[in-house]
């Protein structure tokens, strides 16, 4: 289950900190560390903790743990850049995301009441699975002297917080932004996010297309979401994005105006990046060289997005779950220095099911692809049937929509063959061979050659663009 994590904030002074550190300690470190009353005893405890190492890491240990943590977890859980997260995820890896399409209605008939009664309406359940991909650690060492010089002014020991604060906050936060630029461009740049084009060589234009899109978003359709589920994006579930540069070019009453939402609640839903056009893929290079969970940015991508003015996203589109946030330590004694390890773990994912609409320049190619490329990523025969599992091949870097479903043709019925909209294929033994068509936006696609079964896992299938 997943919870917010309630806003906190530290309010204590050094003195305040020395004390409760001291009452919560063991008795060792009672009996050695004075209680501290006014400014000038601050220097007895540092003397003590520097003459002790032992009691230096049980102070270290509380500092980080007791203290410091309560500003590090108000920061990474409650920040206002961070609103859209979904919270933090308690139990288990994996969030499994379930959508149940709208029934259908059928005519009412008293006639055939009696055949209906006892037969099953399985309903349409779509899911999808969010998984921790992000598993990552952030170093801090804390050396002899950094501990004696917090016991040298009134303020030292909180500055020693802001230090250690500092070190792993900045990087998170920064992080953890870069991650929800991440997911939005690779999203515009492989057409999962729809299209809407304008004129932006006049800014009234633009208005007039975030106003016309924002009032149609809370009426059912199934036109604006990766799965082509029917859904609705009320205005209050309704977050909008634009780099700083465009921003700028409105007045806020005006921009709020556009999307007709009152100041307040627009200032609310409005989250600006720096630009769509850079992006440090410099900062995850290392975690890349390891893992396979974050792809490089790449030059297609950016230049794509330099078309990109604003985006409307429902709130559940993002799917970012905190999963673990721990401080752990180890003492080196040979070196005389304490290395503090913050790690943290993430769920860092996007709904298909949501809407999401990106506003581009008119100027922007937005036409789909001559042809899709199709491969056999899996095959399953048994002596009455073969089923082929078929998957287009990415097409590069590309605004247009690139949602597809695989059509149950008329001739592949006549040939009794099961066409499973994403792409699994029921070939009976004994059946025809016959071209298959898949749906991309509003474009139809058939097979250059008849799909017979014994295509083997791997093989290629091209579909030219009717």
């Amino acid at each position: 289950m997943a919870r917010r994590i309630a806003e906190s904030t530290l309010n204590a002074s050094t003195i305040d900190i020395l004390n409760v550190i001291r009452a919560n300690a063991t008795y060792e470190y009672q009996s050695l560390v004075p209680e501290v009353t006014q400014e000038i005893d601050i220097p007895k405890v540092g003397d003590v903790l520097y003459g002790h190492p032992a009691m230096a890491n049980q102070f270290l240990n509380a500092l980080v743990n007791r203290i410091a943590f309560v500003r590090i977890k108000s920061a990474v859980f409650n920040n206002p850049f961070t609103r859209l997260k979904k919270g933090y995820l308690e139990m288990g890896e994996t969030v499994e995301e379930v959508y149940v399409q709208i029934s259908r209605a059928r005519l009412f008939s008293a006639e055939k009441a009696e055949a209906r009664e006892f037969k099953r309406s399985i309903p349409d359940v779509r899911t999808a699975f969010h998984c921790i991909n992000w598993r990552v650690q952030y170093p801090i060492t804390i050396q002899n002297e950094d501990l004696r010089q917090a016991f040298t002014s009134f303020s030292g020991v909180e500055d020693l917080i802001a230090r250690i604060i500092e070190s792993v906050y900045t990087a998170a936060e920064y992080d953890e932004y870069l991650l929800f630029k991440y997911l939005i461009i690779k999203a515009v740049a492989h057409g999962k996010m729809y299209p809407q084009a304008f004129d932006a060589t006049d800014l009234k234009n633009a208005a007039v297309a975030f106003r016309g899109m924002s009032n149609k978003l809370p009426f059912m359709s199934n036109k604006y979401n990766a799965s082509g589920v029917d859904t609705t994006t009320p205005k209050a579930n309704q977050y909008i994005f634009m780099d700083a540069d465009f921003n700028a070019q409105y007045d806020v009453n005006v921009l709020a105006s556009a999307f007709n939402m009152d100041k307040a609640d627009f200032m609310g839903r409005l989250t600006l990046v720096d630009d769509w056009t850079t992006f440090d893929n410099e900062r995850f290079a290392e975690i890349r060289k390891e893992s396979d969970g974050i792809e490089e940015i790449t030059a297609a991508e950016l230049a794509l997005m330099k078309d990109v003015k604003a985006i409307i996203v429902d709130d559940e589109w993002f799917q970012v779950y905190d999963n673990l946030t721990t401080m752990t330590e180890t003492y080196v004694a040979s070196g005389l220095y304490w290395n503090y390890f913050y790690t943290t773990w993430k769920i860092v994912s996007s709904s298909p099911f949501a809407n999401a609409i990106v506003f581009v320049d008119g100027g922007a190619t937005l036409t789909a692809p001559a042809s899709l490329t199709v491969e056999v990523v899996d095959k399953s025969i048994d002596e009455n049937a073969t089923v082929l599992t078929l998957v287009p091949q990415a097409n590069g870097a590309s605004l247009a929509w690139s949602e597809y479903t695989f059509v149950q043709t008329e001739d592949a019925v006549r040939n009794g063959i099961g066409v499973q909209k994403y792409g699994a294929i029921l070939i009976p033994a004994n059946a025809t061979a016959t071209k298959m068509t898949i749906k991309l936006g509003d474009n139809t696609y058939t097979s250059a050659t008849a799909i017979a079964g014994t295509e083997a896992v791997g093989a290629t299938i091209t579909f030219a663009k009717d």
